[in-house]
């Protein structure tokens, strides 16, 4: 079955941007409902934001709502890694680099590690080098929103995510909801459960919808 899926969420409770951000938790399963999205992940920097009435309300409406997160790793200065963990723990709270995050996914395989919008040259975006050097870490990359018909730094990603046989999953990193209904993923997962979901995801059983901008 086909899922409409946002795999990259901020709301109101976001420990970094809540401040920014007009809608909570609640609103944005209202929201994701109308436009009839499947799955949504909710990635709160730096801290984990998921609870347990969260998801409750997210099933109630027919939509799974992923607990996850968006580290900031390797900290230095103003520059640090983001990366999402999918379907992790408040524990994922405690890993602060590479090495943390090898042991992190030995001990929890269960997880689905995602570069967040790589090589973007932001303080905030892992290198290219760098992805390339800690590859067998990422589950999948990611598919930014940000990028236009003649700048689009995404083609240097999806060259990666083929060379080495990773998902590429599209994402709206929704802080507004402008592009939360334009970029997004479609996993064609054999159930609908997390379980089915996750296992879609390693094997690239991803659609990607996404258009430039102007």
């Amino acid at each position: 079955m086909k899922l409409k899926a946002s795999l990259h969420i901020h709301t109101k409770e976001d420990f970094v941007d809540g401040y920014v951000v007009k809608y909570n938790i609640y609103e944005l399963i209202d929201y994701a409902v109308e436009n009839n999205f499947k799955v949504l992940a909710l990635t709160g920097h730096k801290k984990f934001v998921y609870k347990k009435e969260f998801g409750e309300y997210a099933r109630e409406r027919g939509i799974i709502l992923i607990p996850s997160i968006e580290l900031h790793i390797n900290r230095f200065l103003f520059f640090s890694d983001h990366i999402i963990v999918l379907n992790c723990e408040k524990n994922a709270e405690q890993v602060i680099n590479f090495r943390d995050l090898a042991k992190y996914k030995k001990d929890h395989p269960e997880i689905f590690v995602l570069a967040s919008h790589p090589g973007f040259g932001f303080l905030e975006s892992i290198s290219m080098n760098k992805l390339i050097k800690n590859i067998d870490l990422f589950d999948g990359l990611e598919h930014s929103w940000f990028y236009a018909k003649k700048v689009n730094l995404n083609k240097k990603v999806e060259d990666v995510a083929k060379k080495f046989n990773k998902p590429y999953i599209a994402t709206a990193d929704a802080h507004i909801l402008t592009y939360f209904n334009t970029d997004y993923a479609v996993i064609n997962a054999e159930q609908f459960d997390l379980s089915s979901v996750l296992d879609a995801l390693r094997r690239g059983r991803v659609a990607n919808i996404t258009s430039p901008k102007s």
